[in-house]
């Protein structure tokens, strides 16, 4: 079993939204939403690897000052709230650099519209750093990982092995 097999087991046991098998486009309004911490972000790829529905970018250069590869954020208008981000973060690299966000909240916050469809142009990611990352407004707001504290002892070892192999 691989390190993603045993996160996408964990999370449909957790009822988090269904991933689609094959890279699949959003076809309902999301619970919640993903924000990077573009400030614990070493963009390593390992999200927009995983992401279901491609929605994980490096930023544009110079959107972070003083960084030479940029961080990575999600258009958060195509997320589905999958939690795989999160999971793979916080577990395959130890960053812990992403957080979900109630979709409400982040409309109220940011004043935009979240549907149950993606916009018909991606709408390029932002670095939110003010409002999402350590130090932003409401990155103490955000949820982390749901499956570390449930993982059995076999998981665990699962994905040092992943982390040993880079």
């Amino acid at each position: 079993m691989s390190a993603i097999e045993v996160i996408k087991r964990r999370l449909k046991e957790d009822r988090i939204p269904e991933t689609p098998e094959e890279l699949g486009r959003k076809k309902k309004r999301p619970r919640e939403v993903a924000f990077m911490d573009v400030n614990l972000c070493f963009p390593c790829g390992k999200c927009p690897e995983f992401c279901p529905v491609q929605c994980i970018e490096y930023l544009r250069p110079g959107s972070v000052p003083g960084r030479g590869v940029q961080p990575v954020q999600d258009r958060f208008q195509e997320c589905i709230g999958c939690y795989i981000c999160v999971e793979v973060c916080s577990l395959l690299t130890d960053y812990d650099a992403i957080r979900m966000y109630d979709t409400s909240f982040v409309e109220e916050v940011l004043g935009v519209k979240v549907g149950d469809q993606p916009p018909e142009e991606p709408i390029p990611a932002q670095p939110y750093e003010e409002y999402f990352s350590e130090g932003g407004l409401y990155r103490h707001l955000g949820k982390g990982s749901r499956i570390r504290e449930k993982m059995s002892a076999e998981e665990r070892a699962i994905f040092a092995r992943e982390r040993a192999r880079g």
